[in-house]
Protein backbone atom coordinates (compact mmCIF):
# COMPACT_ATOMS: atom_id res chain seq x y z
CA UNK A 1 0.00 0.00 0.00
CA UNK A 2 2.53 2.31 0.37
CA UNK A 3 4.41 1.43 -2.63
CA UNK A 4 0.98 2.50 -4.28
CA UNK A 5 0.81 5.73 -1.92
CA UNK A 6 3.96 7.19 -3.14
CA UNK A 7 3.87 6.57 -6.56
CA UNK A 8 0.20 8.24 -6.47
CA UNK A 9 2.32 11.40 -4.82
CA UNK A 10 5.05 11.14 -7.45
CA UNK A 11 2.32 11.14 -10.44
CA UNK A 12 0.67 13.71 -8.97
CA UNK A 13 4.05 16.04 -8.37
CA UNK A 14 4.69 15.25 -12.27
CA UNK A 15 1.51 16.60 -13.12
CA UNK A 16 1.59 20.11 -11.06
CA UNK A 17 5.14 20.37 -12.23
CA UNK A 18 3.75 19.97 -15.62
CA UNK A 19 1.00 22.06 -15.47
CA UNK A 20 3.37 25.01 -13.21
CA UNK A 21 5.74 24.66 -16.53
CA UNK A 22 3.16 25.16 -19.11
CA UNK A 23 1.81 28.40 -16.93
CA UNK A 24 5.15 29.68 -16.65
CA UNK A 25 5.94 29.83 -20.23
CA UNK A 26 3.14 31.53 -21.43
CA UNK A 27 3.18 34.27 -18.35
CA UNK A 28 7.18 35.00 -19.03
CA UNK A 29 5.93 35.29 -22.48
CA UNK A 30 3.46 37.99 -21.95
CA UNK A 31 5.98 39.74 -19.60
CA UNK A 32 8.75 39.44 -22.64
CA UNK A 33 6.86 41.00 -25.11
CA UNK A 34 4.98 43.50 -22.49
CA UNK A 35 8.68 44.72 -21.54
CA UNK A 36 10.27 44.31 -25.37
CA UNK A 37 6.97 46.16 -26.50
CA UNK A 38 7.65 49.11 -23.65
CA UNK A 39 11.60 49.01 -25.18
CA UNK A 40 10.32 49.45 -28.87
CA UNK A 41 7.74 52.27 -28.27
CA UNK A 42 10.20 54.07 -25.46
CA UNK A 43 13.45 54.29 -28.56
CA UNK A 44 10.49 54.75 -31.18
CA UNK A 45 9.38 57.95 -29.36
CA UNK A 46 12.76 59.04 -28.57
CA UNK A 47 13.24 58.99 -32.50
CA UNK A 48 10.33 61.10 -32.63
CA UNK A 49 10.69 63.30 -30.26
CA UNK A 50 14.07 63.94 -31.73
CA UNK A 51 12.58 64.51 -35.26
CA UNK A 52 10.15 66.96 -33.59
CA UNK A 53 12.75 68.83 -31.92
CA UNK A 54 14.71 68.91 -35.45
CA UNK A 55 12.03 70.81 -37.67
CA UNK A 56 11.06 73.17 -35.05
CA UNK A 57 14.50 74.15 -34.82
CA UNK A 58 14.97 74.63 -38.15
CA UNK A 59 11.55 76.52 -38.88
CA UNK A 60 12.73 78.67 -36.33
CA UNK A 61 15.54 79.41 -38.59
CA UNK A 62 13.75 79.55 -41.85
CA UNK A 63 11.48 82.19 -40.13
CA UNK A 64 14.16 84.00 -38.87
CA UNK A 65 16.28 84.74 -42.14
CA UNK A 66 12.91 84.86 -44.54
CA UNK A 67 14.24 85.74 -47.92
CA UNK A 68 17.75 85.50 -47.80
CA UNK A 69 19.90 83.66 -50.24
CA UNK A 70 20.87 80.79 -47.89
CA UNK A 71 17.58 80.65 -46.00
CA UNK A 72 16.97 76.56 -47.43
CA UNK A 73 20.66 75.76 -46.93
CA UNK A 74 20.85 77.22 -43.33
CA UNK A 75 17.25 75.32 -42.56
CA UNK A 76 19.16 72.24 -43.43
CA UNK A 77 22.10 72.55 -41.71
CA UNK A 78 20.23 73.59 -38.40
CA UNK A 79 18.11 69.91 -39.31
CA UNK A 80 21.54 67.99 -39.52
CA UNK A 81 22.86 69.48 -36.19
CA UNK A 82 19.69 68.09 -34.56
CA UNK A 83 19.38 64.75 -36.37
CA UNK A 84 22.84 64.53 -35.23
CA UNK A 85 21.47 62.22 -32.42
CA UNK A 86 19.77 59.44 -34.27
CA UNK A 87 21.16 56.05 -34.90
CA UNK A 88 24.01 56.45 -37.28
CA UNK A 89 23.51 60.03 -37.57
CA UNK A 90 20.16 59.71 -39.41
CA UNK A 91 21.52 57.58 -42.27
CA UNK A 92 18.58 55.18 -43.41
CA UNK A 93 16.26 56.96 -40.91
CA UNK A 94 15.75 60.19 -42.39
CA UNK A 95 14.42 60.10 -46.23
CA UNK A 96 13.82 63.88 -47.50
CA UNK A 97 12.62 67.55 -45.47
CA UNK A 98 10.24 69.53 -47.75
CA UNK A 99 10.45 73.54 -47.13
CA UNK A 100 6.95 74.68 -48.27
CA UNK A 101 4.78 78.14 -47.89
CA UNK A 102 2.01 76.93 -45.66
CA UNK A 103 -2.12 77.71 -46.48
CA UNK A 104 -3.71 78.47 -43.37
CA UNK A 105 -4.37 74.08 -42.44
CA UNK A 106 -0.52 74.35 -42.22
CA UNK A 107 -0.10 71.97 -45.56
CA UNK A 108 1.24 73.26 -48.79
CA UNK A 109 -0.43 75.54 -50.92
CA UNK A 110 0.22 73.48 -53.53
CA UNK A 111 1.57 69.75 -53.70
CA UNK A 112 5.80 68.99 -53.02
CA UNK A 113 7.45 69.08 -54.52
CA UNK A 114 5.83 72.25 -56.42
CA UNK A 115 5.57 75.91 -57.09
CA UNK A 116 5.29 76.86 -53.29
CA UNK A 117 7.58 73.77 -52.24
CA UNK A 118 11.23 72.50 -52.06
CA UNK A 119 12.28 68.79 -51.70
CA UNK A 120 15.32 68.05 -50.49
CA UNK A 121 16.79 64.46 -50.21
CA UNK A 122 19.23 63.68 -47.70
CA UNK A 123 22.65 62.25 -49.42
CA UNK A 124 25.01 62.87 -46.46
CA UNK A 125 28.63 62.71 -47.74
CA UNK A 126 27.19 63.52 -51.39
CA UNK A 127 28.47 67.59 -51.45
CA UNK A 128 31.43 69.40 -49.79
CA UNK A 129 29.09 72.02 -47.79
CA UNK A 130 25.54 69.75 -47.24
CA UNK A 131 24.44 66.52 -47.14
CA UNK A 132 21.22 67.33 -49.08
CA UNK A 133 19.94 66.99 -53.10
CA UNK A 134 20.04 69.16 -54.32
CA UNK A 135 22.43 71.44 -51.77
CA UNK A 136 21.10 75.06 -51.88
CA UNK A 137 24.58 76.43 -50.94
CA UNK A 138 24.95 79.85 -52.27
CA UNK A 139 28.49 80.38 -51.74
CA UNK A 140 29.86 78.23 -54.30
CA UNK A 141 27.48 80.64 -57.17
CA UNK A 142 24.00 81.31 -57.68
CA UNK A 143 22.18 78.42 -55.32
CA UNK A 144 19.72 75.51 -56.59
CA UNK A 145 16.83 75.18 -54.86
CA UNK A 146 14.64 71.98 -54.78
CA UNK A 147 11.57 73.35 -56.12
CA UNK A 148 10.42 76.80 -57.23
CA UNK A 149 9.97 78.65 -53.74
CA UNK A 150 12.90 80.72 -54.00
CA UNK A 151 14.08 82.65 -50.99
CA UNK A 152 14.15 85.91 -52.78
CA UNK A 153 10.27 85.52 -53.43
CA UNK A 154 9.15 85.10 -50.11
CA UNK A 155 6.71 87.67 -48.67
CA UNK A 156 8.32 89.32 -45.65
CA UNK A 157 6.72 92.39 -45.67
CA UNK A 158 4.63 93.62 -42.69
CA UNK A 159 2.39 95.05 -45.18
CA UNK A 160 2.38 92.23 -47.92
CA UNK A 161 0.69 89.55 -45.10
CA UNK A 162 3.96 87.59 -44.88
CA UNK A 163 4.45 84.13 -45.87
CA UNK A 164 3.86 81.19 -43.76
CA UNK A 165 6.90 78.20 -43.95
CA UNK A 166 6.49 74.79 -43.13
CA UNK A 167 9.46 72.24 -42.53
CA UNK A 168 8.25 68.28 -43.13
CA UNK A 169 10.71 65.68 -42.43
CA UNK A 170 9.44 62.25 -43.75
CA UNK A 171 11.50 59.45 -42.00
CA UNK A 172 11.80 55.72 -41.57
CA UNK A 173 11.84 53.25 -38.31
CA UNK A 174 13.76 50.42 -37.69
CA UNK A 175 11.89 48.22 -34.95
CA UNK A 176 15.22 47.03 -32.85
CA UNK A 177 13.72 43.37 -31.73
CA UNK A 178 13.51 42.29 -35.24
CA UNK A 179 10.06 40.40 -34.65
CA UNK A 180 9.96 39.75 -31.43
CA UNK A 181 7.24 42.52 -30.92
CA UNK A 182 5.20 41.71 -34.04
CA UNK A 183 5.53 45.28 -35.44
CA UNK A 184 6.09 46.17 -39.33
CA UNK A 185 9.06 48.69 -40.17
CA UNK A 186 8.32 51.71 -41.14
CA UNK A 187 10.28 51.12 -44.23
CA UNK A 188 9.48 54.53 -46.33
CA UNK A 189 11.33 53.32 -49.63
CA UNK A 190 8.43 54.26 -51.98
CA UNK A 191 5.99 56.94 -52.90
CA UNK A 192 5.85 59.52 -49.75
CA UNK A 193 3.10 59.06 -47.28
CA UNK A 194 2.72 55.27 -47.96
CA UNK A 195 4.53 53.29 -45.16
CA UNK A 196 6.30 56.55 -44.46
CA UNK A 197 6.84 58.89 -40.92
CA UNK A 198 6.43 62.74 -40.89
CA UNK A 199 6.79 65.19 -38.20
CA UNK A 200 6.22 69.00 -39.73
CA UNK A 201 6.53 72.41 -37.98
CA UNK A 202 5.04 75.67 -39.22
CA UNK A 203 5.93 79.38 -38.45
CA UNK A 204 5.02 82.44 -40.09
CA UNK A 205 8.63 84.58 -41.69
CA UNK A 206 9.39 87.12 -39.71
CA UNK A 207 9.08 90.79 -40.42
CA UNK A 208 12.29 92.17 -42.85
CA UNK A 209 10.02 95.46 -44.75
CA UNK A 210 8.11 97.58 -42.97
CA UNK A 211 5.15 100.26 -43.89
CA UNK A 212 6.87 103.97 -43.91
Amino acid sequence: MRTNTRRSRRRTWLREDGASLVEFTIVASLLFTLLFGIVEFGLAFRDRLTVSNATQGAVRVGSALGDADDTDFQVLKALEQSLSTLPNSGIGVVRFVDIYQANASGNPTSGCPGAGCNRYTYTPGAFPTCDWTPCPDPSGGPPIYGGSWIPSGRDVAVDGGLDVMGVRLTFAHTWVTGGIVPLPNVTCDSTPGSNCWQDTAIMRLEPQVFSP
